[in-house]
């Protein structure tokens, strides 16, 4: 059975919806979950969630420190050594978990992810990313923060990482890869996109060129690459529409008795919408490019998101996924 260290106390709503989340895990899924926290904060919560019965399918490890969101991922790293981060990736540098999930500090998780696991070889920066919803499919965009100023190799390895993610994870028998750009031509874009242009095509994989931001969302491409800079600002964007759209629509509707009736009308397909937009369906996705699954949620990640976190995480972990990221890197630095 897989075995996924949780981080129990990561999170603006740790341990309660971790610990939710973990138990709705344990019932749809074939894991053993390992709650790594603070034990006497634990076991109270665990006890009156499963009225005191004994389940072999969840265990709790004790980490004495915690992490803020807010703390600096270096200083987090180095003074918090029992921290339930620094422990569940020890857990699993030393196998005896197959994945770590966590919602806590992002920067933190990654700092610690990639210090205690180490890249994998010939990787040289490790990528963060995000599935978004597009027509009729999903897309993964990447990198989304993790590494601000990359060099073209570097995104190219995150193509290569991401056509591996898409295949073994998403699905996607053959996966479209985009590079994110102010226009079609091989000639727009940056210094950056311009020198990855033509590293990409020499790549054995099903590069579809440029991809502008507006066709993230219409079906254009499976894997879309780019710098963390404009990955972030772009996710975030994206994130702040999505609220003002909502917002914006429950204002309008109360103007009225007409509007009322059309927003009453229109329920079922906004919550279609709502639930294709919201984060907590995906749940959150591995820092790819470490030598281990490291998946990283969302910090407001409530039971639900958890739940599909662990998803993610046995589905990298069933799919050999860090094996086949590797096999990929090693062919493409022989055929240079």
């Amino acid at each position: 059975m897989i075995k996924i260290a949780v981080d129990a106390m990561g999170g603006d709503h740790a341990p309660l919806e971790i610990i939710k989340g973990s138990l709705l895990a344990i019932t749809e899924y074939k894991v053993h979950i390992v709650l790594v926290g603070v034990e006497e904060t634990i076991k109270p919560i665990l006890a009156e969630l499963t009225g005191g019965k004994k389940n072999n399918k969840i265990s709790i490890v004790h980490a004495p420190e915690i992490v803020g969101m807010s703390e600096s991922p270096a200083a987090a790293f180095k003074k918090k050594k029992e921290s339930s981060i620094a422990i569940g990736l020890n857990l699993l540098k030393q196998g005896e978990v197959n994945a770590f999930v966590s919602a806590g500090n992002t920067g933190a998780v990654m700092a610690a992810s990639t210090l205690t696991l180490g890249r994998i070889p010939g990787i040289e920066r490790p990528a963060l990313s995000v599935i978004l919803p597009s027509d009729n499919h999903r897309v993964l965009l990447m990198d989304i923060g993790s590494n601000v100023d990359c060099k073209p190799e570097q995104l190219v390895q995150f193509a290569i990482m991401g056509d591996c993610y898409a295949r073994l994870v998403m699905g996607v028998k053959t996966p479209r890869i985009g590079l994110l750009s102010i226009g079609e031509e091989e000639e727009k874009g940056n210094q950056l996109v311009q020198a990855t242009f033509p590293l990409l095509k020499e790549e054995k994989i099903n590069f579809i060129g440029n991809v502008e931001s507006r066709e993230i969302f219409v079906d254009r491409a499976d894997v879309v690459v780019c710098d963390g800079f404009m990955g972030n600002s772009l996710i975030k964007f994206a994130e702040g529409l999505v609220t003002y759209f909502l917002t914006y629509f429950k204002k309008a509707c109360r103007k009225s008795p007409l509007a009322i009736l059309g927003a009453l009308l229109l329920r079922p397909a906004l919550r279609r919408f709502k639930k294709d937009t919201d984060y907590e369906e995906f749940g959150g996705t591995p820092l790819l490019g470490i030598n281990g699954v490291s998946v990283i949620s969302h910090g407001k990640s409530e039971a639900k998101a958890i739940k599909n976190a662990i998803r993610n995480a046995v589905e990298a972990v069933q799919s050999n996924m860090i094996e086949s990221i590797s096999g990929a890197i090693q062919l493409t630095q022989k055929d240079q």
